[in-house]
């Protein structure tokens, strides 16, 4: 049976024979950017590598039995009122149950100062809109932390959900989402800390029934591979 670790594994191998660009971490032990770092895009192109691993990860993902992969047309993302759109995507979903569809969605974003565009992933759980990552999440140069880290960071994402136990909350003003090896929270529910919203997360994924905070909704995801 096909496991997180080997679908990793695969990923990888699938992806280092593409071929594409790589580059060091321009700040290494935290350096601090300089000024004019801000306002400059260095190669945009090479930021198509996290549409490609995303590709890559739904090419592995659909070669598993019980996985189902769905094309997504273009369309409008309203994400916390922020409007944008996506240019294409995929659905991805286990049948197994109580898992929850990992959504992996591309972006060609116009540069504002030059000709030509960034490639951006979203990567989000249960619906489109429900934002976990973005990357790159800025482009510019004070912003550049490498290509290994913008790859590790869809590698654990997208290994957080299919992993599992996964949960995401949202409230109005707030979201958390946790797993096991740690959470992100925006914002804080009313009357609950970060780490009271960790407890009811941890609650949630061991099946209790627990009550959530007035206009919250819930995903909670088991693993694509029990």
């Amino acid at each position: 049976m096909t496991g997180l670790r080997e679908l990793r594994a695969g990923v990888a191998a699938a992806y280092d024979r593409l071929g594409m660009p790589s580059w060091p971490d321009p700040h290494p032990d935290l350096a601090s950017p300089r000024d004019e770092e801000y306002s400059r895009v260095t190669e945009p192109e090479r930021y198509r590598i996290v549409h490609a691993r995303a590709r890559v990860w739904t090419e592995c993902l659909g070669a598993v039995p019980g996985i189902e992969v769905t094309s997504l047309a273009p369309a409008a993302l309203d994400e916390d009122g922020h409007p944008d759109r996506f240019d294409r995507g995929v659905r991805i979903a286990s049948r197994s149950p109580g898992t929850v569809p990992l959504f992996l969605l591309e972006t060609d974003a116009p540069l504002s100062e030059r000709e030509g565009t960034l490639a951006v992933l979203r990567i989000a759980v249960g619906r489109p809109e429900l934002g976990l990552d973005m990357l790159p999440d800025c482009g510019c140069d004070a912003c550049d932390s490498g290509s290994a880290d913008l790859l590790d960071t869809i590698d654990d994402t997208v290994g957080a959900v299919i992993g599992g136990p996964f949960v995401m909350l949202r409230g109005r003003d707030w979201r958390m989402w946790w797993h096991p090896d740690g959470s992100t929270s925006e914002g804080t529910a009313r009357g609950l800390s970060h780490t009271g919203m960790e407890r009811l997360c941890r609650r949630l994924a061991d099946g209790e029934d627990a009550p959530l905070p007035r206009g919250t909704e819930a995903w909670v995801g088991r693993s694509w591979f029990d």
